[in-house]
Order: C-alpha cells, then structure tokens, then sequence
C-alpha cells in the first residue's frame, strides 16, 4: 500500500461532454469527503459510450501521475452481473471504472490487482460516478486496501485494442480518438511506423487522398499536403501518428471518425 499523499489526487475521465453539471456535482462530492483534494480533468468529450476512445484517453492521459492517484472512469459504464464495477490497480495507481473492455485494453500485463465493487441487489446506478465511486475514491485515498473494498476480482472481460493489422502488401490502420480539433489519432505510434518503413518511401491512402509525407509538426513548411484541404500526417504528442489539417477539423472535412480506417502501403 502506498503512502497517503500530500495532496491527494482524484482524475476524471467521461463522456458527459464539457458543458453539462455532472462534472461539478462529482467535484463538489470529493472536495466534501477528501480534504484537501485536487481533482483534475483529464477528459469530458470522450465519444459517447465509445470504449476505445476511452482507452486511448487512459493510456495517454492518465498514466503519468504519481503512485497513489485515484482515476475515476465513467465511459459506458452499464452496470451488469457480466460487467461489474472495478477497482484497478496499475502502476501504483486506482482506477474505478466498468469491466467493459477498458481495463484490458488499457493496462494488459500491467495490472497489479483487481476487485469487485460490492452494489446492492437490484439497484439501479444511474450516475455511479456520483453515487458509488466518490466513496469508494475517498476510501482509497485514505488508504483502504483493495481487498477490504470488494472481493478480487479474476473474470476480466478481455478485448484487444487493435491499432493496425496487415492486409495483403499493405497496412490498414484504425483511428482510435479524435480530438476537439477534429486531428484524428491513428492505432500506429510513430516507432511501430519507423519499425515497419526501414527506411522506405510509404503511401497513406485516406479516402480518395494519397499522403506520402511524414511531417514533424502541424507547421512544417514546404510538406507535401493535398491543396485544398492542406491534409498532413504527424507525430501527436501522445508518440502516436497523427492525421490533421491545418486551421481545420480534418475529421469533418474527410468524414471519417473513430474506428474508421485508412491504408498504408510502403514502396
């Protein structure tokens, strides 16, 4: 068990969307029950009830608070007897989510323990981010180990976060997030693409449009760009390949959205 922390740290990650209350009313829980506490946002326009956008959150946004940090996760969280409420922990820190698929997909061989958050029979948790995870966040932050919190938990729902896969001579490549930009986040990070070039030139086929350069930021000069659309491919800061369109939201002007796939082919 790690020691409470100084100033003890509650994250937030949700599909509420930035301007609803929900947000507030989970703050305004913790700050009453955890003294001292900072609650800190790291998303709240994950796609509705998309579990994969939510993974890509956790793994790039969450996982660099120190040992001890507390996550709330309230993406698709439909609590069922197959799907239960769960405290995870990995590398040092908790994270009380659904077993949805998320914590497979986002912390694999990483997990160090899980339970099973006991809820009454036939209760209905419409909001258990309010209701059920704040205590239980509270309680953690105290310092109450997992196995006093609820039974170990071992039936984990398994999924595979699939990036890419190969097709023939080429690759094809999921969008795993989109940002409030509209840049697209692609299942490749920048060291699988460098892996697989080995130096060779590459095409990405997205929709009707070719990219067959990689740029090093949204501002490089003198790249290769479709002219109307000035469609370029990057490097995000999360170490994954990134599709963007300067001054614009390239999702709305290509139309493709997360899950949706683009073709990459080396030469």
């Amino acid at each position: 068990m790690h020691p409470v922390m100084k100033t003890p740290i509650v994250t937030l990650t949700t599909d509420w969307g930035p301007q609803g209350f929900f947000a507030g009313m989970v703050k305004g829980a913790l700050t009453s029950m955890i003294e001292g506490v900072q609650v800190v946002d790291i998303a709240h326009d994950v796609d509705p009830f998309n579990v994969m956008s939510a993974t890509f959150v956790v793994k790039h946004g969450c996982m660099g608070f120190p040992p001890g940090t507390v996550h709330i996760i309230d993406v698709a969280s439909n609590h069922t007897p197959e799907h239960p409420f769960l405290v995870v922990k990995a590398r040092g820190q908790y994270f009380i989510c659904c077993d949805n698929g998320l914590p497979s997909m986002a912390f694999g061989n990483e997990i160090e323990d899980i339970c099973a958050i006991p809820v009454q029979e036939n209760a209905v948790y419409n909001f258990a981010a309010y209701t059920l995870f704040t205590p239980i966040a509270a309680r953690l932050i105290a310092g109450t180990p997992l196995h006093d919190i609820g039974p170990k938990h071992t039936a984990l729902l398994m999924r595979n976060l699939v990036g890419f896969h190969a097709q023939g001579d080429q690759y094809r490549i999921f969008i795993h997030y989109v940002d409030h930009y509209g840049n697209a986040y692609l299942g490749m990070s920048y060291r699988e693409f460098e892996e697989l070039r080995q130096g060779r030139p590459f095409v990405l086929t997205v929709r009707d449009q070719e990219i067959s350069e990689l740029m090093a930021s949204y501002y490089q000069q003198h790249a290769q760009n479709d002219p109307r659309r000035k469609l370029r491919l990057t490097i995000s800061a999360t170490g994954m390949l990134e599709l963007a369109v300067k001054e614009s939201s390239f999702t709305q002007l290509i139309g493709l959205k997360v899950n949706d796939s683009v073709l990459l082919r080396f030469k």
